[in-house]
């Protein structure tokens, strides 16, 4: 039997790792693009709050609760080169913790009745709001891997 509590508490501690990251950050090393790759660090994060956005409320047929221009700015497949502006890393701070209370709150009204099922990357099947839930505990582990070699990378730099 899945522990949806237990999952909840590892999101929340991933959330929390990635806020501690910005805070301790500037905004110069947050925006930074390091050679050879795409993205910076704050989209690495704004990546993970719509990815675990669309996987478990889009869905579902439910509302998210990221803007439009949020989902824009971070899904798959954008970059930050495209950006007209750089986001809010005010908003970024807020929503990384937000959504993961909303989430809780959500999960315990019952909220959750539909889904549509999709295939991930990795090679396997996601059936329902609560395997996208541990879809996105496995999909934030390998973005905060991501974010401390960018890290590393533009200490060197």
């Amino acid at each position: 039997m899945i522990n949806v509590d237990f999952e909840c508490e590892i999101l929340r501690a991933s959330r929390n790792r990635l806020l501690q990251l910005i805070v301790t950050n500037h905004n110069e090393i947050l925006f930074k693009i390091p050679a050879g790759f795409n993205n910076n660090i704050i989209w690495q994060i704004g990546h993970c709050i719509t990815s675990q956005q669309r996987h478990i409320y889009m869905r579902s047929g439910l509302p998210m609760h990221i803007s439009e221009e949020f989902m824009e700015s971070f899904k798959i497949g954008s970059s930050p080169r495209s950006w007209k502006i750089n986001p809010d890393v005010k908003e970024v701070k807020h929503l990384l913790v937000e959504t993961v209370n909303q989430l809780e709150s959500d999960l315990k009204s019952g909220v959750f009745i539909n889904y549509q099922p999709f295939d991930l990357p990795i090679g396997f099947r996601v059936k329902n709001h609560i395997e996208a839930l541990q879809a996105a505990n496995y999909h934030e582990a390998e973005h905060c891997g991501i974010i401390l070699t960018y890290l590393k990378l533009l200490a060197k730099g």
